[in-house]
């Protein structure tokens, strides 16, 4: 029989056996089995499971978050992973389906995920939340400035003021995530993945943080610093973090930033020519229920017909055949509601519905990643209607996703 359930304890060396296989196979076979408590405080250990053998593992995270401006617990999926013995047998499906459904029960409306391949989870109905930069570039080429402030060395006992600069430089965010005291612990400032303690440097005027940035120097021959993190909440501490990092010419060959797509990066240096700017798609975000769309604000743009309420038959479509089915949706000021009416346009007697999606476009839609025009360009909705069209562009407003760290 196969199930998703709860790692006990005694399942603790072949969930991070299987884990060390994925993410570290150069390590080889040798596994000591990690200290601390179990199941570990920030995350929820699940495996699928085939007549009792552990087969594939999922770390399920929960985090406070906010959407819409409504606070909320957002869940984070990590860890997944498949034994190579137990590959192909749709166990990371299975893993999805279970933390769908973990989530709904909890509470918590969203899933957001980096995966190890976008199509693959387009195929079970995530969507990308934005797509971030890699810029990689000599030091020398970094601009010099006459930094307001000083640049100060900080560690995990300033996890307050870390965490305080990242509320106010996401603070016109869609949809954000907050760190907790035990995640800058235990994940952000460890050992545990991230190849090595990074080294953290801030910003600091008048006492107050303004930025910071979280970065890894290798010992090979490339000598690459590698910037995890740059956080700032205005110019000025952008170009002190930036003049900082140019200060590494004598010992470092190259930077490396990522973050949030920005051409300025290029144009910031004093000759572009020597750099790279990749750009990647990024973290993923679902729905764990159409019905968690009546959980957030929606206050309508002041544009058009903005004030006539939204009322609609919506067909969504579910790879994972989880949201499948027809809902009407109703948002009247700054408030949704959403019913499910049919699982299928056909058993409600109505094939001519008023707009269809995807379930990946419409948590796109949910969370600011993507505004309506968009997601009928390039995404799966289709509205026939103009009104309606202009009605759903005032309430799914495009805005910024930030996310920053993996889980």
């Amino acid at each position: 029989m196969v199930e998703v359930r709860d790692v006990p304890a005694a399942d603790r060396r072949q969930f991070e056996r299987a884990l060390q296989y994925a993410f570290s196979p150069s390590d080889g076979p040798g596994l000591s089995v990690s200290d601390g408590d179990w199941p570990p405080p920030l995350y929820a250990p699940r495996a699928v499971y085939d007549d009792g053998t552990l087969c594939s593992t999922s770390k399920l995270y929960t985090l406070p978050g906010e959407i819409r401006g409504t606070e909320t617990t957002v869940g984070g999926i990590g860890g997944v992973a498949t034994l190579p013995e137990h590959r192909e047998s749709g166990h990371v499906r299975r893993l999805c389906r279970d933390a769908l459904a973990w989530y709904a029960d909890h509470d918590v409306p969203l899933a957001a995920l980096w995966p190890f391949s976008t199509p693959f989870y387009e195929r079970l109905g995530w969507g990308t939340a934005y797509s971030y930069s890699r810029l990689t570039t000599p030091p020398d080429q970094l601009p010099d400035h006459d930094p307001r402030g000083s640049v100060v060395r900080l560690g995990v006992d300033d996890w307050e003021r870390l965490s305080a600069v990242g509320a106010r430089a996401d603070q016109t965010a869609t949809f954000r995530l907050e760190r907790t005291e035990q995640w800058w612990r235990d994940r952000r400032f460890s050992d545990d993945g991230w190849g090595g303690v990074p080294y953290c440097y801030g910003c600091e005027r008048d006492g107050r943080l303004a930025g910071y940035l979280l970065y890894h120097v290798t010992d090979d021959d490339d000598q690459t610093l590698a910037v995890d993190n740059l956080v700032a909440v205005d110019e000025a501490a952008r170009r002190a973090l930036l003049d900082f990092l140019g200060n590494h010419g004598a010992q470092i060959e190259s930077v490396v930033v990522h973050g949030e797509p920005d051409a300025e990066l290029l144009t910031r240096l004093d000759d572009p020519e020597p750099a790279t700017c990749e750009l990647h798609r990024g973290p993923m975000v679902r729905l764990t229920s159409v019905g968690a769309l009546a959980g957030f604000e929606w206050p309508v743009a002041n544009v058009g017909d903005s004030s006539e309420t939204v009322d609609c038959r919506l067909a969504v479509t579910d790879p994972l055949g989880v949201d499948d089915g027809v809902y009407r949706l109703r948002v009247t000021g700054g408030t949704a509601t959403v019913d499910r009416v049919a699982d299928t346009p056909e058993d409600d007697g109505a094939t001519d519905t008023d707009a269809t999606v995807g379930i990946g476009t419409l948590s796109q839609l949910a969370v600011g990643a993507s505004g309506v025009a968009t997601a009928v360009r390039i995404g799966t909705l289709s509205v026939d209607d103009d009104r309606l069209r202009q009605r759903l562009a005032n309430v799914f407003q495009p805005g910024t996703v930030r996310l920053r760290q993996f889980f």
